[in-house]
């Protein structure tokens, strides 16, 4: 049990609850729908957990308080959404949200202890929340919020929180991982470990995993192509044939559209085999049985259930991967400074779509720091 001092808002609460400098990263979010109300708080991408345990949500009938806290797959999928390429398989965001619905669209006495609800529309739901999450993170990310922890909060005395002290977890909460401003103006000094590009910038050393960047870089153009009538592709002369698991042929066949539109046309063939068509321009001479079956694993990996869209950006990342520069390919300096100036022309450049980050920046004053001076 843990006992706090009356505080004046949910934001304060939760610098007694998850310390100091963790809640001080949390950005707020909020939106209006059809009669529903979502706020709440998010976390930086980078700080991520191994379980869903800090994924808070909370509902209310009516708009009356925050609200009872529930345990509900339809909220924590719509915040593995929001999040989506933004955090790597197996991880899990911190997220506080408050949603208040109109009386009549849940039902909360599906569960003894009132801990799970049933929507009357869990699809408009779905639809409210992961597009707000989305872009609150972008802008995040974009532009890093002030810290509204520094803000006067009253004392009290460090509980334990998830078996440690706050005071110590707090101090390791890393900050959002919003990517440098302005890459193209950075000076491009070398490559190193054939897979790292040395930066200068104003004050600041940046360094940055080239794979992971152009990787980001193509997977957001892709995905524009995507939704703008779809993907360049090839057709085969002789249309492909590719050895592939019962389970990883039908995932593909269940999410067919969603490929061809990624630029993957083809069908099962026979047992154990897919046909493929055409292929992603971008992958022309690439090894292209490697691309399905990776592409199968992923969709296999995403659940029989997968939304389409969750589907198609599930390929298009795989794709991407397979397109871009990887670690051990040497860059010359023109190469590198390409890069940087295109991943100014994505609105997210701080992840690859599967999550990884993409830099790390050193302050000046951090440099001199290590020397003493």
């Amino acid at each position: 049990m843990l006992a706090f001092p009356p505080v004046a808002d949910a934001r304060h609460r939760l610098v007694q609850v998850l310390g100091r400098a963790r809640a001080a990263d949390l950005v707020p979010v909020e939106a209006a729908a059809g009669g529903y109300t979502l706020t709440g708080f998010l976390a930086p991408p980078r700080e991520t957990l191994a379980s869903a345990r800090l994924v808070w949500t909370y509902v209310a009938v009516g708009g009356a308080g925050t609200g009872r806290w529930v345990r509900d797959r339809l909220l924590l999928r719509a915040v593995l959404d929001g999040y989506a390429s933004l955090v790597m398989r197996g991880r899990y965001p911190i997220a506080v949200l408050f949603l208040a619905i109109p009386p009549g669209e849940v039902d909360v006495n599906v569960h003894p202890a009132k801990l799970e609800v049933r929507f009357r529309s869990p699809a408009a739901v779905h639809q409210l929340l992961v597009p707000v999450l989305r872009a609150r993170l972008a802008a995040a990310l974009a532009s890093p919020p002030a810290a509204f922890a520094r803000e006067a909060a009253p004392a009290y005395a460090a509980p334990r929180v998830d078996g440690a002290p706050q005071a110590a977890a707090a101090a390791q909460a890393p900050l959002w991982t919003a990517a440098p401003r302005g890459f193209a103006s950075l000076r491009f000094i070398g490559q190193i470990f054939d897979g790292y590009l040395l930066c200068e910038g104003e004050g600041r050393v940046v360094l940055i995993d080239q794979h992971a960047a152009h990787e980001r870089v193509v997977f957001e153009r892709l995905r524009a192509e995507c939704r703008a009538g779809g993907i360049a592709r090839d057709r085969l002369l002789v249309p492909e044939t590719i050895a592939l698991p019962a389970a990883e042929s039908a995932a593909l066949a269940e999410h067919a559209a969603a490929l061809a539109a990624a630029g993957l046309e083809g069908e099962p063939f026979g047992e154990g085999t897919f046909l493929l068509r055409t292929v992603p321009r971008l992958l022309r001479g690439r090894d292209v049985g490697a691309l399905v079956r990776a592409v199968a694993g992923e969709l296999v990996e995403e659940g029989a259930s997968a939304a389409a869209e969750r589907a198609a950006d599930a390929a298009l990342a795989t794709i991407a991967c397979h397109g871009v520069v990887r670690v051990g390919q040497r860059l010359g300096a023109a190469e590198a400074q390409a890069l940087l100036a295109s991943m100014d022309g994505v609105e997210v450049s701080a992840h690859c779509p599967h999550g990884r980050p993409v830099a790390a920046e050193l302050a000046r004053t951090q440099l001199e720091a290590l020397f003493r001076r």
